[in-house]
């Protein structure tokens, strides 16, 4: 794949990526908007899933250094650790 995109999209950057799923009070899409908020940028799962399943993240992480990602990750924890305790009812009530 590497060698197509050098050969047919130059200047395109290739990277790597990381998924994660959670058990979260939030929404991968609202964890994704809040991370965003903080300067984190992060897909939702939920945007490349083709059937259901646990919310999650698809993190991004060939053009950071290891430093940057450190610090995205904590604020993602951040972020999950500071959903109010209203949000965990909701969302466990939902079907």
């Amino acid at each position: 794949m590497i060698s197509a995109i050098r050969t047919h999209l130059p200047g395109a950057a290739a990277g790597l990526h990381l998924m994660v799923t959670f058990d979260a009070p939030l929404s991968d899409r609202e964890l994704a908007a809040a991370a965003l908020d903080r300067g984190v940028k992060v897909q939702p799962l939920s945007w490349h899933r083709h059937r259901p399943g646990p919310p999650g993240l698809v993190l991004g992480y060939a053009a950071s250094t290891p430093g940057a990602i450190g610090e995205g990750v904590a604020v993602l924890g951040e972020v999950l650790n500071a959903a109010e305790p209203g949000q965990r009812r909701r969302r466990a009530a939902e079907p």
